[in-house]
């Protein structure tokens, strides 16, 4: 079976052996029906070769469908005799193409993004008045292991261990509340920070 493309142009050749009559007594065709209408390109008759130039099938049948199989045969004439010397099969194929094409946007498109809720599961929410900072230190030394200098130098390893000490031992919710402090306290150092998650876990009395 011959594949022809549809987009191309296709060049048939052939070997042939003429004997009897010569090359300029000959008129040669290539046909293949399609739609039940015949279709002829001529063929080039040379000694031992002949050639048909075949034109893209898509100038000529727009609408052929890709994988359509049709019967075609070479014809030869002379001034008394008829010949068909060669019959087969042509398969259209048509080249595989994707097309992308970036959908239309919204009027209004919403920003790409990630909203954060802190949700206390182990703790419930608390809102209470909160005690001034004077008393929050001081309420901090009285536990046992915190003195002034370790509160004035406090790591946020330090700070997760208070955490876990309060009850809060979800490394996730200690991660937000670390991340919720640092956004509230505009000036201050570490202790700040520490302030803002005491106050945030202290339950009331």
């Amino acid at each position: 079976m011959l594949y022809l493309d549809i987009n191309e142009e296709k060049t048939l050749a052939f070997e042939v052996e003429i004997n009897g009559v010569g090359c300029d007594e000959m008129y040669g065709v290539v046909r293949f029906m399609y739609e039940d209408i015949e279709y002829g390109f001529p063929a080039i008759i040379e000694e031992g070769k002949i050639t048909a130039v075949l034109k893209p099938l898509k100038e000529i049948f727009p609408n052929i469908k890709n994988g359509t199989v049709v019967q075609a045969r070479l014809d030869i004439n002379t001034e008394t005799y008829y010949f068909s010397p060669w019959q087969g099969e042509i398969k259209v194929q048509a080249p595989i193409s994707v097309e992308a094409k970036l959908a239309e946007e919204e009027k209004d498109p919403k920003p790409f993004g990630v909203k954060a809720k802190v949700i206390v599961s182990e703790e419930k929410a608390i809102k209470t008045p909160r005690p001034p900072k004077k008393q929050v230190i001081k309420e901090i030394q009285n536990k046992k292991g915190w003195s002034k200098d370790k509160l004035k130098n406090i790591t946020e390893e330090q700070m997760i261990e208070y955490m876990e000490r309060s009850g809060t031992r979800n490394p996730q919710i200690q991660q937000l509340l670390l991340h919720e402090a640092r956004n509230n306290i505009q000036k201050g150092g570490q202790l700040e920070v520490f302030k803002y998650i005491v106050k945030t876990l202290k339950k009331p009395k």
